[in-house]
This record gives structure tokens, sequence and C-alpha cells, in this order.
């Protein structure tokens, strides 16, 4: 269990698995328990770090507000707290939002972006539909298991089984969100202008991954992220909703893997940094 202390918050990280450092960043109220499924696979051939975003699991809940670039520089410093950089980053739905900002922030600690199921942010992000944005109204009166299940509905796709969305909502309420947290984070994803104009200054590896079915980030945001990083390699998971770690385990893996294997059979261009 560590900690690393910016502007008087606290921010959990703890790393496991042997081989290139690989960053894990969650989405939106997620702590970084949410993980479970896709770890084995992945600390099979990688150093995985694991960080709590400010605001939900170990991490502190900041009273004041918070922004998607104070996310980003708590990844920079739990990176460097971790020792070993440049880092292969994945995040997740706001995950994603704090991995494209991370690179642009702090070039020389990040490897190669992984961006599942999210967008570029802000005015060039493709919305949800006013239909599924109804889903996450009238919380107020809802307990976190009680909120877990009813985002269900729109979070997963169709045909997955209650079972495994059962196993996921008992991992994350072993640590629940705290509505304070939930809703600073969903304040700075609100705020966030996005990286329009600025992602060029990433020129590293990139990998998108996106349901076919996902409802949250609608898949169309693949495409914007294309716009904005037309280098970027494209996966798409097929009958998968927005919690791509269940309804696409097996091939959300073996894409990342595949991709992070290539990375690390190329020498790094030096706008990433160097290995130390």
């Amino acid at each position: 269990m560590a900690f690393v202390t910016r502007s008087g918050h606290m921010v959990y990280w703890e790393q496991t698995g042997e081989g290139s450092p690989l960053l894990l960043i969650q989405g939106l109220g997620y702590p970084s328990d949410a993980n479970w499924r896709v770890l084995p696979a992945l600390t099979d051939r990688h150093r995985v770090i694991q960080v709590d975003n400010r605001g939900a699991g170990r991490s502190d809940v900041p009273k004041d507000p918070f922004s998607i670039a104070d996310m980003a520089d708590d990844a920079a410093a739990v990176i460097e707290a971790a020792g070993g950089w440049p880092a292969h980053v994945a995040g997740f739905s706001m995950g994603g939002l704090i991995a494209q900002e991370l690179a642009v922030r702090h070039p020389h600690l990040v490897r190669s972006l992984i961006l599942g199921c999210t967008s570029p942010g802000g005015d060039k992000a493709v919305p949800l539909s006013a239909e599924v944005a109804e889903q996450f109204t009238e919380w107020g009166n809802l307990s976190a298991r009680d909120a877990a299940w009813r985002a269900a509905r729109v979070c997963y796709a169709h045909s997955t089984r209650h079972e495994e969305i059962e196993r996921d909502i008992e991992v994350r309420m072993k640590r629940p969100t705290p509505r304070p947290g939930y809703l600073g984070q969903l304040r700075a994803v609100g705020e966030y202008e996005g990286v329009a104009g600025r992602i060029d200054r990433w020129s590293g590896p990139v990998l998108a991954v996106h349901g076919s079915d996902d409802l949250i980030v609608p898949p169309a945001n693949l495409d914007r992220i294309t716009e904005a990083i037309p280098h970027a390699d494209t996966v798409i998971c097929h009958k998968a909703g927005h919690i791509l770690m269940t309804d696409a385990t097996e091939q959300l893996t073996d894409s990342m893997l595949a991709f992070l294997g290539q990375v690390d059979a190329t020498p790094a261009s030096p706008s990433t940094g160097a290995q130390v």
C-alpha cells in the first residue's frame, strides 16, 4: 500500500507483476479494484501500476473542486513514485481523458497510450443520448449499491449476464465511492475542454478500443479520436457495452498485450523520454 501527496491530498497507488510498466486509470466513480478481471493477463507480462483517482477508492476526497488536469498530474506523480519511466498508460472512460491529458502535460513519462471506451473530451466528444442520461438522474436518495445497479442498465451490453454484473458491483462495493467524490469527478469531466489542438504534442503509439454497443460514450467517439490522433490503431469489440473489462475481457486483454508487445519491441522516440 502506497500513497503520493499532491496539493495536500493523498492519492493511493500500488503495483504488481514484472515487465515494462503499465499504468491503469479507471473511469468515473470507479476504484482501481475494478481492474480485477484484466489483471491476471496483464501482470503476467507487465509491471502493472494501479491508481485510485482522487475522490474514489482509498484516495482522498477533496472538498474543493478539482480537474482532469489535477488527476493527470496525480497520475504523473504515481508514475514517478513507482520508478522507471516512460510507462505505458491505459485509461478507460474518464480515465481515457486523464490519460490523454497526462500525455500532453507529461510526455516524457508516457511510452504509449491505450484509450478505452473514451472520447477526446470537450466539444469534440459525441455525447450520450438524453434517454441514457436519464438513467443517471435523481440519485440523491439511492444507496451506492442501488445507484450501481441502476447505471448497469446502460453501462453493460444487453447480453451481459446478471451474475457477471453482480460480481463487478460486489468488488466495487467493498470501497464504494462517496457521493462528494463522485460529484467532484463528474464536475471535472463536465468542465474538461478536451485535448483538441494540443494532442499533436503527443507523437507516441496509441491504441483506441471501443465497444460497438457503448451507450455511455457512443462508438462515434472512436472516429473523433482518430480525427484528433490519425496514427492511432483501433479495435472494435463487437456486442460489448461501456464496461469493456467485463463485456470483452479476452478481446481487450489480447488487444492490449499485442499492442504493448509491438511497442516494447520498437525503440522509443525521443519525445517520450528515456527509460530510467
